[in-house]
């Protein structure tokens, strides 16, 4: 059994090189991510594309616009990690590039964290909707026209 992170700087870098390891950039996590068809940075993007990114961003290589992009978009839905055919937790991968991104740790910073003042309300307005699983899902599949 390996031994349990000593901090989370290696916690952290530990899922970064098993994502690296693992990760073939098939592109099914950002497929099926519910956020994907909301950004109009990432329209058109081949999802190949996009995830290559994200592992250049794990990498610390410079100009990783798309990879930024899908980091910044994820909102925890983990649709992503019963579609990974390599079976990592592309969500993890993901914060994990937030890290790295933010500069949270000690890498230069490369996007702006967001602020949500209204964050919880969102939350409370949404909890009372009451959506039933048909309209959860239906919801989840729009796209941006």
């Amino acid at each position: 059994m390996p031994d349990k992170p000593s901090s989370l700087r290696e916690y952290v870098d530990d899922i970064i090189d098993d994502a690296l390891a693992r990760c073939t950039a098939c592109g099914r996590c950002y497929e099926v991510c519910p956020m994907s068809g909301y950004s109009q940075a990432l329209e058109g993007a081949a999802p190949r594309e996009v995830v290559s990114q994200v592992l250049g961003v794990l990498r610390r290589e410079p100009d990783r616009t798309l990879g930024l992009e899908f980091i910044g978009i994820c909102t925890q839905s983990a649709a992503c990690i019963p579609a990974c055919p390599e079976g990592i937790n592309p969500m993890l991968m993901l914060r994990a590039g937030r890290m790295v991104a933010l500069g949270s740790l000690g890498d230069p910073k490369q996007i702006e964290g967001r602020e949500e003042p209204q964050f919880f309300r969102k939350i409370d307005t949404y909890a009372a909707l009451q959506l039933d699983d048909r309209e959860l899902g239906e919801w989840h599949d729009r796209r941006l026209p």
